[in-house]
Parts: structure tokens; C-alpha cells; sequence
């Protein structure tokens, strides 16, 4: 869910035209079609976590799964944070 979240907002940041993507494969997947950039996004996410969860048994995995989780869930809060200054910025009715 907070990979879905992070894609939604970035692309809602892409497509307004307040940030550029960073990450230079979803770079391109995002300039071929919005599209492929959130099935590029979900699918290369979601593989890597059902590799870990097919190997959950291993301690490893289970840390690098709660700090994937950590980690998705401050970039969620920094879209929110950032969403927040944006539309108090916004120009709304100019």
C-alpha cells in the first residue's frame, strides 16, 4: 500500500510539474507512459517483497522487510509533508 501511495503522489508531482524523477530506470519508464511507470513501479516493488516473504523464515528478510516498510512509510509522510506546502503555495484562484 505505501508503494502505491508513493507512486501516486510522484506521479501527481510529475504530472504538475513541481519534481522530476530521480531514479533514472523509473525515469524512463515514466517518459514512454505514466502508465508504465506505475506498473514498472508496482511490479518490480511487489516482486522484491514476495522474494522476501518467500524467504521470511530467514531473519535477513524479516528485517529487510520491516525497514523496506520504515523506509516507504517516511517517503509517504515527505509526499504529505511536501502535498502540505504545495497547496498552502498554490495559487489557487490567480
Amino acid at each position: 500500500m505505501l508503494n502505491l501511495l508513493d507512486g501516486l503522489f510522484t506521479l501527481l508531482f510529475l504530472q504538475l510539474g513541481v519534481a522530476e524523477e530521480l531514479n533514472p530506470v523509473m525515469r524512463v519508464a515514466y517518459e514512454q507512459s505514466p502508465l508504465l511507470f506505475m506498473f514498472s513501479k508496482l511490479l518490480i516493488v511487489n516482486a522484491g517483497l514476495c522474494l522476501l516473504c518467500l524467504h521470511r523464515r530467514l531473519k535477513a528478510s524479516r528485517i529487510a522487510i520491516r525497514a523496506g516498510a520504515v523506509v516507504y512509510a517516511i517517503i509517504v509522510v515527505y509526499h504529505l509533508a511536501f502535498l502540505t506546502h504545495l497547496v498552502s503555495h498554490w495559487p489557487f484562484g490567480a
